[in-house]
């Protein structure tokens, strides 16, 4: 009888498989990330190295693993399940204590390291390893890891298609979550960069997010034991070890009531009797955020689209969003002016001590409307949190497209202010969370009659008779411009 020393369940045999420069698996506790860690580089390089070896194609594997944690007593327990596994796979296999590096019948070199410092990368310095791995990979420091990363190289042929970087990792709000989830924080795509190389040819480089869920661990009796301690938690800690929550973070203002799996959903065709609007937040050195909505006739609201612009002027954003409203047809070519408007932050009405056209004149005269916001952070942001507990319907009270990812990156993350538990702290990535904010309490009260009124109907004679008046006052000097 063949004895089993490890039968990869469905989520490690796709980090084994996996075929990126870089991969990550990443979520909650209790999958089995490290052991699928550890066992990487048996499963992927060593088979084939051992073969080699067999067959006399090479003396002596060139292959090198190692695996990372970020301080030694961190690694006991990864070194003693080695100990008990890697005997069992080679009989041949040697242990050097000193190096922490075990040497398999092939020449194929398994090590241990640690960084406890910050500069600990240089240790490694003028090294060579076809395979780097790095368990909780949250711990260690943006720099040591891409400074290892480029440690990961052969002259060897065979071992240059195999060699990768892997790393393991529960969720946490630093450089891992930017690098990794941020671009896709479903998982599953390939991020490609592509390089153009000093003799004029590319190369790409790839790296993936494969998220990770307690349900993916197969010992049943271990996710029921370990599930009845996670529920016992704090909620971010609960969100991040048992949701896999990547933005789940300690004293998040957001954590009881955002639950990404009903609040954030695929792209869908919004119905033409929707009732549409857009939403704003200004900045020029912060960033300018525009939303886009639809209500159904409960008003249910949904975010269908959001861009973003940095250090853009006023002329600049309103022919960005007129080239994106043209392209979905929300533009009225004939009046050349959005069929569109909705709240922005009050800021845009300002004279900020110039003689020219303010920001929503500027907007305005480009065919892009707007209507001031309400500025009540308490109300709007009740009105948020009562929209992301309406669980009266299947459809919940406000949703977003999986493709507004900011928005969905940022809220989560926003913390509890510090002076006032009622609110989220002002200020740092707030600029999404504020054009939503704007968004909600402009349908206060608002319902079902929308759906009988024709989508931005309402709008078209009251832009049309402003947009007149702007451009006759500008054709008049009014505001110290001969055009503008």
């Amino acid at each position: 009888m063949t004895e089993v020393l490890y039968s990869p369940s469905p989520v490690q045999r796709e980090f084994h498989l996996c075929r990126a420069d870089e991969a990550l698996l990443g979520g909650a506790g209790g999958p089995g990330k490290s052991l699928a860690l550890l066992m990487d580089p048996i499963e992927t390089q060593l088979p084939i190295e051992h073969q080699r070896w067999k067959q006399g194609e090479t003396d002596e594997s060139q292959g090198w693993a190692i695996h990372f944690r970020r301080e030694y007593p961190m690694l006991a327990e990864t070194i003693d399940r080695a100990h008990r596994i890697f005997p069992r796979i080679d009989s041949g296999v040697k242990w050097d204590g000193d190096a922490r590096l075990f040497r398999f019948s092939c020449g194929y070199k398994y090590q241990f390291g640690h960084l406890r410092e910050a500069l600990d990368w240089r240790i490694y310095d003028s090294r060579q390893f076809t395979h780097i791995g790095f368990d909780e990979l949250w711990q260690f420091e943006e720099e040591q890891y891409m400074r290892l990363a480029r440690r990961c190289r052969t002259s060897d042929p065979v071992l240059l298609k195999l060699r990768r970087i892997r790393s393991a990792t529960i969720p946490a709000g630093n450089w891992v979550r930017r690098y990794f989830v941020d671009p896709c924080p479903k998982g599953r795509t390939l991020l490609v960069n592509k390089l153009r190389l000093d003799d004029g040819t590319e190369a790409e480089r790839s790296r993936v997010f494969i998220p990770a869920r307690l349900s993916d661990n197969p010992d049943v009796a271990f996710r029921r034991d370990y599930e009845a301690n996670l529920r016992d938690s704090p909620t971010h800690i609960r969100l991040a070890l048992l949701d896999g929550d990547w933005y789940a973070v300690a004293g998040a203002f957001f954590a009881e009531e955002w639950r990404p799996e009903r609040h954030v959903v695929a792209p869908f065709k919004v119905p033409p009797g929707w009732y549409r609007f857009r939403s704003g937040d200004w900045g020029y050195k912060n960033p300018t955020v525009v939303l886009w909505w639809a209500a159904d006739s409960d008003d249910n609201l949904v975010c269908y689209r959001e861009r973003t612009w940095k250090r853009m002027d006023a002329g600049a954003v309103a022919l960005a969003i007129k080239e994106t409203e043209t392209e979905a047809g929300e533009w009225d070519d004939a009046k050349d002016c959005s069929r569109l408007s909705g709240p922005m932050d009050t800021q845009i009405w300002e004279q900020r001590g110039t003689i020219g056209p303010t920001i929503f004149e500027t907007m305005s005269a480009g065919g892009v409307w707007w209507d001031k916001c309400t500025k009540n952070r308490l109300q709007s942001v009740q009105q948020f949190i009562g929209r992301l507990k309406d669980d009266q319907g299947e459809v919940p009270a406000i949703r977003f497209f999986d493709t507004c990812t900011e928005t969905i990156r940022t809220i989560p993350a926003i913390a509890t202010s510090g002076t006032n538990p009622e609110l989220p702290e002002d200020g740092g990535d707030d600029h999404w969370l504020d054009a939503v904010l704007y968004a909600c309490m402009s349908r206060m009260g608002k319902g079902a009659k929308d759906e009988r009124t024709p989508v931005w109907q309402e709008y078209d004679d009251e832009m049309a008779h402003a947009r007149r008046k702007h451009l006759r006052q500008r054709q008049q000097g009014r505001y110290g411009y001969g055009s503008w």
